[in-house]
């Protein structure tokens, strides 16, 4: 079986370009959030655990209205599979953060994390799957604004 970084669909996945635009959707979310704030450096590495699984991002809500720990409840097996899917895409979040600072998608504060622009918008032209997780990676950013650091790394069963 050929390995799971020469199929193309993983290889467009894991371009570092386009996880720098996931992050770049998710902390322009998280900082339109009431209180405005950054989004944290170790929380980028909570985004694309959860974006580009198709089976978890399927499962996501639409709206950030339910809780990050409401939904997680009710879908255990995204909970369980979530610390070895972090730690699989450890190097790989670093290098989407590191492309996303060189080409000023994002920008490291004393807080954390900005976007100094918005992110285009996909469209249907990019396809649905790159929409898909941009509004996803959105959700996210917005979840995790709203949710303690601690809170969210001990419900996924994660550490920094």
């Amino acid at each position: 079986m050929p390995s799971p970084r020469r199929l193309p669909e993983a290889q467009a996945l894991l371009n570092p370009a386009f996880g720098a635009y996931l992050l770049a959707c998710s902390v322009n979310a998280a900082t339109k959030t009431g209180a405005r704030n950054p989004l944290s450096w170790p929380a980028a590495f909570l985004v694309l655990p959860f974006v580009l699984p198709a089976d978890t991002r399927a499962d996501l809500p639409v709206k950030a209205s339910r809780a990050m720990a409401a939904w997680l409840t009710e879908h255990p097996r995204h909970q369980a599979a979530f610390a070895e899917r972090a730690a699989a895409l450890t190097d790989y979040t670093r290098a989407s953060l590191r492309t996303g600072l060189r080409h000023r998608a994002l920008e490291i504060t004393g807080d954390g994390l900005r976007c100094p622009r918005a992110p285009r918008s996909a469209t249907a032209e990019h396809g649905s799957e790159v929409a898909d997780c941009a509004r996803r990676a959105a959700l996210i950013g917005r979840w995790l604004a709203t949710t303690e650091l601690v809170t969210a790394y001990t419900l996924l069963g994660v550490r920094p």
